[in-house]
């Protein structure tokens, strides 16, 4: 607990433990838990480097505090009580009666321990850590063997009935009950405290659920950091730590998924579930991945974008990132985890209290580099319930088990520059990815084409891993070495662009699937600072998905999404935050010079994506398919073919990498298909669904919808042969080394 509050309590005693033993469940217990998702794949060895990293900054083992706030000369009750619960788990007894020693030096009788010491005290408890504080000393009792941390926990859980309810209200701390504060909802304290002294343990946890819940934002989840009795409405008090804003989730809410992530890894909580349930379902596609989670929101799920808060942080990374613990059998949440994880595992303290969070020096303050431990412990299954272990199985972490670029991808891999093959008539496509040595790397490889034949069609396809972004002022940032990895398509290997808006083109439709944060760009020649074309996250589908953006211009970028300008919406193709707007050109200035797409992935903190793209189709303001070759600059001399008529066919370039000689010099032949031997006279025409195919004997004819498919092929041995198409539209078809495009109406 970090608020400041108002009243006083006192009186102080001192509770004698027992001496330090080795520990039943020393650190990693490893232990899965009966619910929710465990990850399976984390390293305990990073863990323990987190916990020495923590403890060497923030533990003044002279006086048994955990140093917090960020100053030398205090600690707070939520420190003690968070410091008891981490020992407990890395088995560091030592430390655990060192901080106990501080939590009885500071309280009542048997109660909580008044909420802030040292330079700046205060008393009266905080619920929060007094409901820690219980759970740590049952977990504890079973770990170091001791029935007095057990007699004493006891004490203060009776101690906690009677002095932090009021009647059905759980309050904020001991004397005082301004508003209810989400983030002491601590269902599975309560189930636990039910477990181990009887009482009205249930009722209390139901009672908390049913406020909990109707805290809630009924769109985004989300809970303030104070709600208001009564009407459950965001609110502030004078304890509020974001006082320079309004009510919001912040630094106190950020904690809440964390705790109903607690109540349903060890009891299956449904009210936890449910509260996460809601979370996870606007968290996942809002922010892609825990690297995306701001460090603040406001209740209706927008992001509090000043510079305090647009940041990546373990206490919201994780905090809220735990909201996807609890749908075990969705492969979206268990992938959104493995961010969540990343994200922490990269997130580390500092080294010192001294000089934490000033510019230049790396690490995490006391409340995040808590945090980040607690939440580690929780969702790698080393936080297991000692009390009852009951449902918790044994397992051993397998890193194998993380999604990897190792995979690679399916398919017949394309030549780099075979103007022969493509997607949707787009042939200019190439692989990339940063050379740092920082841990990215991808399947292409960078200098690869990322086409491959695979069912009859051709696909854009890539797997990617990418490093973390360095640290803002660090020599790595300074001198832009940002990791990269994706594909990226040109209209022409110039890779000049294109005026779209004098073809008519309003919208994109791109369909593909993909998995982690795929962000697609629209590359221009406008844009001159390097990564700032203005773009937006693909939403993740397991099944090839069409999704249309209007390219109306707004601002920097387009609608997207959006129905209208929207500014700020997320729904917008837009520029990046970083991107400097005073150098950035307008949407009405892209649309007249683009030069093709780019897709790759996103994730501050290092992370895992894959794109797989079916199509790309640009269309018209009735939404009607812009020919591939008006975009390109290709010429195919073909007249539209209609029943009853016939088309003489084109000839197409036998070797890969030739030009048409119909087309625009400087620009390369784009269709998907490879040529055969020649074919004289050839003539195609189309009767209902058929199309017709004459004096051709002995050749090889193949039909391809104008996104590259095969429809189907044959061989005409008779001179003469016949296809049916399932559908009526524009077809490409190949008669030995002749290209036709006809039309079925």
């Amino acid at each position: 607990m970090k608020n400041i509050f108002k009243i006083a309590l006192g009186a102080t005693l001192l509770t004698s433990v027992a001496v330090s033993a080795a520990g039943k469940y020393p650190f990693p217990q490893n232990m899965k838990s009966p619910y929710g998702y465990t990850v399976p794949f984390a390293s305990t060895d990073m863990i323990k480097d987190h916990y020495e990293a923590w403890k060497g900054a923030w533990y003044d083992a002279s006086k048994g505090w955990i140093l917090s706030p960020e100053g030398t000369c205090s600690t707070v009750s939520e420190a003690i009580a968070y410091g008891m619960l981490i020992t407990v788990y890395m088995d560091d007894e030592t430390m655990f009666k060192k901080l106990y020693g501080t939590w009885t030096g500071n309280a009542p009788t048997n109660g909580g321990m008044h909420w802030r010491i040292g330079c700046s005290g205060g008393t009266g408890s905080a619920t929060d850590s007094d409901i820690d504080a219980a759970l740590a000393l049952v977990e504890a009792s079973v770990q170091w063997n001791n029935t007095q941390y057990l007699d004493d926990a006891k004490k203060l859980i009776s101690w906690i009935e009677t002095n932090d309810f009021n009647g059905t209200q759980l309050k904020p701390g001991s004397n005082w009950n301004d508003a209810f504060n989400p983030s002491y909802a601590g269902l599975a304290n309560f189930k636990l405290f039910e477990k181990v002294s009887g009482g009205n343990w249930g009722t209390h946890r139901s009672d908390v659920a049913k406020d909990l819940l109707a805290c809630q934002n009924s769109t985004t989840g989300l809970v303030t950091d104070w709600c208001s009795w009564g009407s459950h409405q965001p609110t502030k008090t004078s304890a509020a730590v974001a006082q320079g804003e309004d009510a919001g989730f912040f630094d106190d809410a950020a904690r809440t998924p964390w705790r109903t992530a607690w109540a349903y890894y060890w009891y299956g909580d449904e009210d936890a579930k449910k509260f996460n349930d809601k979370v996870a379902k606007w968290l996942i596609p809002t922010t892609m991945s825990a690297s995306g989670i701001n460090s603040g929101y406001y209740w209706n799920g927008e992001a509090e974008l000043s510079e305090k808060r647009r940041f990546v942080s373990s206490t919201f990374s994780g905090g809220l990132g735990l909201a996807t613990s609890s749908q075990a059998d969705d492969q979206n949440s268990k992938n959104y985890m493995e961010t969540v994880y990343k994200a922490l595992s990269q997130l580390t303290s500092c080294k010192a209290a001294a000089d934490c969070g000033m510019e230049g020096v790396k690490g995490e303050k006391y409340y995040p580099s808590t945090l980040n431990l607690l939440y580690l412990l929780l969702m790698t299954g080393n936080m297991p319930n000692l009390y009852d272990l009951t449902g918790f199985t044994a397992f051993t972490p397998d890193p194998s088990l993380m999604r990897s670029s190792d995979s690679g991808v399916d398919g017949v891999q394309q030549t780099r520059g075979d103007t022969t093959v493509g997607v949707s008539g787009f042939w200019n496509w190439g692989a990339y990815h940063d050379k740092y040595g920082i841990g990215t790397k991808m399947s292409p490889d960078s200098g690869a084409s990322p086409v491959y034949l695979r069912d009859g069609a051709y696909f854009a396809d890539a797997v990617m891993e990418i490093g973390p972004e360095p640290e803002y002022g660090t020599p790595e940032a300074t001198a832009g070495r940002y990791p990269s990895a994706g594909i990226a398509m040109s209209f022409n290997k110039a890779e000049t662009g294109i005026d779209l808006s004098a073809l008519g083109i309003k919208y994109l439709r791109i369909t593909a699937k993909t998995e982690g944060p795929v962000r697609f760009a629209i590359l221009n020649e406008a844009t001159v600072q390097a990564g700032g074309e203005p773009g937006m996250f693909i939403p993740n589908t397991n099944d090839y998905t069409a999704t249309t953006y209007d390219l109306t211009p707004c601002d920097y970028g387009f609608y997207g999404l959006e129905s209208r300008c929207n500014t700020g919406s997320e729904k917008l193709i837009d520029v990046l935050g970083w991107v400097n707007k005073n150098t950035a050109p307008e949407g009405r200035e892209i649309l007249k010079s683009v030069k093709g797409l780019k897709f790759e992935v996103k994730d501050s903190k290092g992370g895992y994506g894959a794109i797989s793209v079916k199509s790309i189709e640009f269309l018209d303001g009735s939404k009607n398919v812009v020919d591939p070759a008006k975009i390109t600059g290709i010429v195919i001399s073909t007249p539209t073919v209609t029943p009853g008529t016939t088309d003489p066919g084109t000839t197409d370039p036998t070797t890969p990498g030739t030009t048409d000689p119909g087309t625009t010099p400087g620009v390369d032949e784009p269709i998907a298909i490879a040529a055969s031997a020649p074919v004289a006279m050839a003539k195609v025409s189309v009767s209902g669904m058929n199309i017709m195919v004459d004096g051709v004997a002995g050749a090889s004819v193949a039909v391809f919808n104008m996104q590259g498919k095969l429809v189907a092929s044959t061989k005409a041995f008779a001179g003469a042969t016949s296809i049916t198409v399932p559908n009526k539209g524009l077809y490409m078809v190949r008669v030995g080394n002749k290209m036709n495009k006809v039309v079925v109406k």
